[in-house]
């Protein structure tokens, strides 16, 4: 199996970061006293395999800078449990946490609670899942994002199954939540790389990323539209679930798979070729990404409003080789 460069991302020791970083220390910005900061991680999908590996990146990155901030890593178990990660940013308030980082289980209905954090004066940044960007500039504010560009990603892979296909060959994809700006981002690259080979997309469903509904929604759509000659998923936990629905169906023969995240799951099937393709984007490094931009502005005293809106960090698509 090798990883193939996709142009899209920066280098993770060079590029956009190294300019934000840059940029948040300007001079009129006084240094802060060696105070040991404390930040709050709130991940989604702890039982998602992408997740733990960014928990791990996060908790690797304090271990080398225990002096300079404590971390508190916490997350829910499902993917759309908006409640619970109410509860964590307001438990973060509570304990007067400086800066809070979020992977947010819905791209709006988080906004009220992260509103109340700025408001009691914690740094925010947003990471992987990007908030809605009509609904920050209705509250009028700026919540910088952290990660990859899901839509380069996805049409990149999307891009590479289509190689693989004669035009008019039909497509189905296998997508995230309806509240998820990411899913939306990964569906639209894929429309982009089916529209751009002249194939057909015959449906769209949503496995809300888990591996049992990635299930349901293959099996689905296959019975939809049998002739569908490939299933393109919003990630990996989905297509896992796909290749077990075609394998059920007795069609892992004739129908690629397609998947986003390079979890450690996958790669077997990678290697087997199951699964034709995925993305991996460095979960460790997003967290390490925002974590270094946290800590340059506590210590610079950078204001919530004077933090880069953008840091984007890099993808890579992976196949058989």
């Amino acid at each position: 199996m090798t990883a193939h460069s996709a142009k899209v991302g920066l280098d993770p020791r060079r590029g956009l970061l190294l300019a934000a970083l840059g940029a948040l220390a300007a001079p009129h910005l006084a240094l802060a006293s060696s105070e040991r900061f404390k930040v709050a991680l709130i991940l989604k999908a702890t039982r998602n395999e992408f997740f733990v590996l960014m928990g791990e990146g996060a908790r690797a990155h304090q271990a080398k800078r225990q002096a300079d901030y404590e971390l508190t890593v916490e997350g829910i178990e499902g993917e759309t449990d908006v409640a619970t990660q109410e509860r964590l940013v307001l438990k973060a308030i509570e304990r007067r946490a400086q800066a809070l980082v979020i992977v947010p289980a819905d791209s709006n209905a988080l906004l009220p609670v992260l509103l109340k954090a700025l408001k009691a004066g914690l740094l925010v940044l947003n990471l992987d899942n990007k908030l809605d960007d009509r609904a920050l500039a209705t509250a009028g504010v700026s919540i910088p994002f952290v990660g990859p560009s899901n839509f380069l990603g996805s049409r990149t892979v999307g891009e590479h199954v289509a190689k693989q296909l004669p035009r008019g060959s039909q497509v189905g994809i296998i997508e995230g939540p309806p509240g998820s700006i990411n899913a939306k981002s990964r569906s639209d690259g894929f429309r982009a790389a089916i529209s751009a080979a002249g194939l057909q997309l015959a449906a769209v469903r949503s496995g809300f990323w888990t591996r049992e509904l990635g299930h349901t929604a293959a099996l689905d759509l296959m019975r939809l539209a049998p002739d569908i000659k490939a299933l393109m998923c919003g990630n990996d936990n989905m297509a896992l679930g796909a290749v077990q629905a075609l394998k059920e169906l007795k069609r892992s023969a004739d129908v690629l798979v397609s998947g986003y995240d390079n979890i450690p799951s996958i790669r077997p099937l990678i290697a087997q070729g199951a699964v034709l393709a995925t993305v991996d984007q460095f979960p460790a490094k997003q967290a390490e990404y925002a974590l270094d931009v946290v800590l340059k502005a506590l210590q610079m005293r950078t204001r919530q409003s004077e933090l880069p809106n953008i840091i984007q960090s890099p993808v890579k698509l992976v196949t058989r080789a």
